[in-house]
């Protein structure tokens, strides 16, 4: 199961090409971008099931590369973990509010009564 940004996920989910689920899909995004909009946090969540062969591999070169000392070791671990993270089932999407630490709010308030311009950057749209 994986979990993540949905510019990132649902590229990597499978939506079929049936006329249901491509509706499913358009609906998805638009609610995503709808609740990003609002301010709030959305996760889109995949799965993919493995068989016991693939797991294997995957196991065995994941063990392999954290126990290497190649320079690029972080690189290539990244690079296993996006071979295995396509062609995902899309399970479904949350929204939820992500609040601000204690007493940001009201900082935030006083900067701006002081004419300080505030700007709040996030990765989220």
């Amino acid at each position: 199961m994986c979990k993540g940004a949905d510019s990132i996920m649902l590229p990597r989910c499978s939506f079929d090409h049936s006329p249901e689920l491509g509706e499913i899909k358009k609906k998805t995004v638009a609610d995503l971008h709808k609740f990003a909009v609002e301010g709030l946090r959305t996760l889109v969540m995949g799965q993919k099931s493995l068989s016991a062969r693939e797991f294997e591999r995957f196991a065995s070169e994941f063990q392999r590369l954290k126990t290497s000392t190649e320079a690029d070791k972080e690189a290539q671990l990244m690079q296993l973990y996006d071979s295995y993270e396509r062609g995902l089932t899309y399970l479904g999407s949350t929204a939820v509010e992500d609040k601000l630490q204690d007493g940001v709010p009201e900082t935030i308030a006083k900067l701006i009564e002081t004419d300080i311009r505030v700007w709040v950057l996030t990765g989220d749209k």
